[in-house]
């Protein structure tokens, strides 16, 4: 491993993180609940049925809660659940909670948490699958072994207090699948507008007819007039990669991201302009735009915008799958969308985003 497994204690909700290039190095770890005593540790499997055997890029988050997260919200939020099991646990204030048994990394991985109110807590370990939409249809033979690469499976590690895990009533669920999209986008990148509305302007702009938006982008104002207007937000030139789009219902639902796993900073910013009214985005990828008007009465991804504010937000984070065996390093990118009030100063679209060297 080439840096330390990543923790950010410092931000704003303590979560813990990091990613590995193959699951399989932690089928067999546990959590390891230690006191300063040096006694004996209470030691849980994180994976009992050995699920993260089949090898896939994997993400372990790890948070302290007042209560447990909504399943249905951690479906969207991280993928379809696999697995999960629970431990109650009796903690004290000088406990410190840890993954040992990482194939590949010799000490264990301490999660940052102290300071322990004493009492009854329950552990929360839930396996989660990420599949990019492109793929949540049937599959030929030959497609499996791509679609298996691209999924992301993450590790989500929960502790809250005993008195709040109650399985039989859990809160009500907040996030929709309109909240996050998990895709493939070429090197051409995508867009996010209202389709309809866009529509709607690109006639009145440049007439009725078939069009090559890319070309009428690249050779005229018409962009930049649908920019100013706030009937589009892009991405222009990427990667070809996954890429999770998050925008969260609501401040509160923005902390389970926990996008300070990934880095203090975002890599990339991106500002926009985005008319009052629209409350909700076509993800639209850009090769698409050759084939104007007939893209738009396809049927793509749509994330919600709630809110009011005139200026959107997209930040890029890129989180790094670390390789303990040997398998390449590879990035886990998330643009997270807020929105807030005002116009913009200026408008900074994101353009040539790079995650990997292709050189």
């Amino acid at each position: 491993m080439n840096t330390p497994l990543h923790t950010n204690s410092e931000h704003q909700n303590v979560a813990f993180g990091f990613a590995l290039a193959d699951s399989t190095v932690l089928a067999e770890a546990q959590l390891l609940v230690s006191d300063s005593g040096n006694s004996q540790s209470l030691q849980l499997d994180i994976d009992p049925q050995r699920l993260l055997k089949d090898g896939r890029k994997v993400s372990v988050i790890a948070q302290p809660l007042e209560s447990p997260v909504n399943r249905q919200d951690a479906h969207i939020i991280y993928g379809q659940e696999l697995a999960y099991v629970q431990y109650a646990v009796n903690l004290k204030a000088d406990n410190t909670i840890s993954i040992a048994s990482i194939e590949g990394v010799e000490h264990p991985v301490n999660l940052g948490w102290s300071a322990f109110t004493e009492g009854e807590y329950e552990l929360r370990i839930s396996l989660h699958l990420k599949t990019p939409r492109i793929a949540e249809g049937a599959l030929e033979p030959e497609q499996i072994a791509m679609v298996k690469y691209a999924q992301v499976i993450t590790v989500f590690i929960s502790l809250f207090p005993a008195e709040a895990a109650s399985l039989n009533s859990p809160s009500q669920a907040v996030w929709s699948r309109n909240h996050h999209v998990f895709d493939s986008y070429g090197r051409g990148g995508f867009i996010l507008a209202d389709l309809p509305r866009l529509a709607t302007r690109v006639e009145e702009l440049i007439g009725q007819g078939n069009h090559n938006l890319i070309e009428q982008f690249a050779e005229g104002d018409l962009s930049d007039t649908l920019l100013e207007e706030g009937l589009i937000a892009m991405v222009w030139g990427i990667t070809p990669w996954c890429y999770s789009l998050y925008s969260a219902p609501d401040k509160q639902s923005a902390r389970m991201i926990a996008i300070d796993k990934l880095g203090d900073e975002p890599e990339r910013q991106g500002i926009y302009h985005l008319d009052p009214s629209i409350q909700q985005l076509s993800i639209v990828p850009a090769n698409e735009l050759a084939y104007w008007p007939a893209c738009v009465q396809k049927d793509w991804p749509v994330i919600d915008v709630e809110g009011e504010g005139e200026t959107l937000h997209m930040d890029l984070y890129t989180q790094i799958c670390e390789s303990v065996n040997g398998l390449h390093e590879n990035p886990l990118p998330t643009f997270v969308l807020t929105r807030s009030q005002g116009k913009p100063e200026a408008i900074l679209p994101l353009i040539d985003v790079v995650i990997v060297d292709e050189a």
